[in-house]
């Protein structure tokens, strides 16, 4: 399978830089690649990479970074980050214009990971890349472009990787959980799963959303409303609020909203916001006063003051809280 839009330079510095290390394109780039989509960072509009390497991501940035140096006569990269803590590293690499110029590179460790209770976060620890995609929240994004494939020789064309049928739910216009626990582990996947079928129109497959309502029937995680908020796992505490924030700012959130509604979704941060249908208007006039968007769509929970400690929003958005439900 091929790769258009990336530069052959980059390609092959990529793989150079591998050592031998199986090496993948991972996520959203090569879900877009099927779908004939072209993919870019969206919060800043450039070509972006998301790549898994079995062994230190640490050590192929600077492997990387000498193979494009050697290639094109200079240094190239213009930010590197390093996240240790999670084996990743950010690189922002200024190539020249005939080399496809500014491009954003994720690269992480492949890991694996396991919940000791529903909704905590995960442990994670150094593992393959199939353990690595199988950490992933929907099937479409489950699947990789390995641009190494052990035994394929220099220059061979990348392996599609595809351990969950990804590519056949990209043909349903479909998402699918990877498995039957997907949610009881980490609920912030519905609210992911709204974001990417908002974006792409797709819609959840029979069996996930069969998961998502017993999941939220069941209710499996140690923490209840009416519980002392602070002690609500992770999962339904601030990550809930990182992803919602997320599809309020960067996704068609109308449609994403009303899909996680009509899932039952909205149950997750309180069962009158599940219930409210009027927070296409309270919105609209939100945005028209310029409040944030996010204390305006809470407005109509039952208990404000409990769901603002339990997502631990800013202390100034219990007032905006209060002042959207009058809209």
């Amino acid at each position: 399978m091929q790769i258009p839009d990336v530069p052959p330079q980059l390609l092959a510095a990529l793989v150079e830089a591998a050592a031998g290390q199986r090496l993948a394109l991972v996520g959203g780039v090569v879900r877009d690649l099927l779908l004939h989509r072209h993919h870019q960072d969206p919060w800043r509009g450039l070509p972006d990479l998301d790549l898994v390497v079995e062994g230190r991501a640490a050590d192929l940035v600077e492997r990387l970074q000498a193979a494009l140096a050697h290639q094109i006569g200079r240094p190239v990269a213009i930010r590197e980050q390093h996240h240790g803590r999670y084996g990743t590293a950010e690189l922002e690499l200024a190539l020249p214009p005939e080399c496809g110029g500014t491009w954003l590179i994720d690269l992480a460790s492949a890991r694996q990971e396991v919940y000791p209770r529903p909704g905590a976060n995960p442990v994670v620890s150094p593992g393959s890349l199939d353990h690595d995609l199988a950490r992933r929240d929907v099937t479409v994004n489950a699947m990789a472009l390995v641009l190494n494939p052990p035994g394929a020789g220099v220059g061979a064309a990348p392996e599609l990787l595809d351990p969950f049928g990804g590519q056949a739910d990209l043909a349903q216009r479909q998402l699918r959980f990877l498995h039957p626990h997907s949610l009881r582990d980490d609920p912030t996947r519905l609210l992911r799963a709204a974001r990417y079928a908002a974006r792409l129109g797709f819609d959840l497959a029979p069996e996930a959303l069969e998961q998502v309502r017993a999941t939220l029937l069941a209710w499996p995680w140690d923490w209840h409303l009416g519980d002392d908020p602070a002690q609500a796992p992770p999962a339904l505490a601030t990550r809930l609020r990182m992803e919602l924030e997320l599809l309020l700012d960067r996704e068609p959130w109308p449609v994403a909203l009303e899909l996680l509604q009509r899932w039952g979704g909205l149950a997750l941060f309180d069962p009158g916001l599940q219930r409210d249908h009027t927070w296409g208007r309270r919105l609209r006039w939100g945005a028209r006063l310029g409040a944030p968007a996010l204390p305006v769509l809470l407005a109509a929970v039952s208990d404000p003051v409990a769901l603002v400690r339990r997502l631990q929003l800013p202390h100034g958005q219990q007032a905006l809280i209060a002042r959207a439900r009058q809209l």
